[in-house]
């Protein structure tokens, strides 16, 4: 990946801190780390131990680019590391889910009273490589949510990280909705380690493939109290219409797909699916107008069906918005914070 697009994931403005942050987070501590979860590391470990130590590992990266820092401190400036640094607790873990494991993130203010935070299930998008979890868009999409006053998780799912040197069966396979929802539905155990996390008062967000995700696991959490639903598919039959080329994912991914493909994608679109989810569920839907990835369309199809089974639920569609929504995230991700606590029971 060029450092151009390796840096698009962050731009300065997702960066804002919340009124909410400022109230669950202490100000700049020297406390030692203390994990949560079995199996974990300090986010802010090793070469994200300091911005310089950061700045430095990404010039040895791309030793050719003499913009690389000039790049960096813009999108990514001192201030805003060190005072996520400061005010979030950040652990990368290794967890199991049925004699596989995967890797997940645990992000969230400091020294929140027991009980105290919401917790948010942040579903991921894109599959192999791509959209995965690392420390720069751990930083844009996890730590910025936990900055709004969140118990924020996250997986990067089965199969995608075979850096465990562990043997295949232990590593899984991404199905693309399927086996890995379990890797979601973990976390419904898993925040009860958490002593800030009010277990009764649980959200869940997917972006793009998270969409699908989001739903899928909805139908076996019924306890969440909303969902957001960001540039997600409703419909994949219909997306590979739109998107031809997302055969080979579905190819790829699928198991036996060749065989049972329409029933494949049909367990896996929502469309199909919605009268499996609890119907006084509160549904945030968020589209960009101008998605080439994924239509918007499916937006507008998904709010259609809930209205139809008078589900409570938003529909916002962004003028101008591409897959990504960057430009528009920091808005958005204020409207999203005040759907979810209008929602918590």
């Amino acid at each position: 990946m060029k450092l151009k697009k390796l840096l698009s994931f962050v731009c300065p403005a997702v960066f804002v801190l919340s009124a909410g942050m400022a109230q669950a987070a202490t100000p700049a501590t020297t406390t030692p780390f203390q994990p949560l979860m079995t199996n974990s590391k300090d986010c802010f470990s090793g070469q994200f131990s300091s911005y310089d130590g950061f700045v430095s590992m990404l010039k040895r990266m791309y030793p050719n680019n003499p913009n690389v820092g000039a790049m960096m401190h813009k999108s990514i400036p001192r201030a805003v590391f060190e005072q996520f640094q400061q005010q979030l607790h950040c652990e990368l873990f290794v967890y199991d889910v049925g004699g596989v494991k995967t890797k997940g993130y645990l992000v969230l203010p400091k020294a929140a009273p027991a009980k105290s935070l919401p917790v948010l299930v942040y579903n991921r998008g894109g599959n192999g490589k791509t959209g995965s979890l690392v420390f720069m868009n751990v930083m844009s999409q996890l730590m910025s949510l936990a900055a709004q006053g969140y118990v924020v998780f996250a997986s990067n799912y089965r199969g995608e990280h075979n850096q465990l040197n562990l043997p295949p069966e232990q590593i899984g396979k991404d199905e693309f909705g399927g086996a890995e929802v379990a890797d979601v539905l973990a976390f419904k155990s898993l925040l009860t380690q958490v002593p800030a996390a009010n277990p009764e008062h649980v959200a869940m967000m997917g972006h793009s493939r998270g969409g699908m995700q989001t739903w899928l696991a909805a139908k076996q959490w019924p306890e969440l109290d909303a969902l957001v639903i960001v540039a997600g598919v409703t419909d994949s039959e219909a997306l590979l219409q739109f998107r031809p080329e997302m055969e080979n994912v579905f190819k790829a991914r699928i198991p036996d797909y060749a065989n049972n493909k329409t029933a494949a994608l049909q367990q896996r679109s929502v469309s199909f699916f919605l009268p499996q989810i609890r119907a006084d569920l509160p549904v945030m839907i968020v589209h960009g107008d101008q998605d080439k990835q994924v239509d918007v369309s499916n937006a507008h199809k998904i709010a259609q069906l809930l209205s139809a089974r008078k589900q409570p639920h938003e529909l916002v569609i962004v003028p101008g918005g591409d897959h990504s929504l960057q430009k528009q995230m920091p808005e958005l991700r204020e409207q999203m914070d005040q759907f979810i606590r209008q929602q918590l029971r």
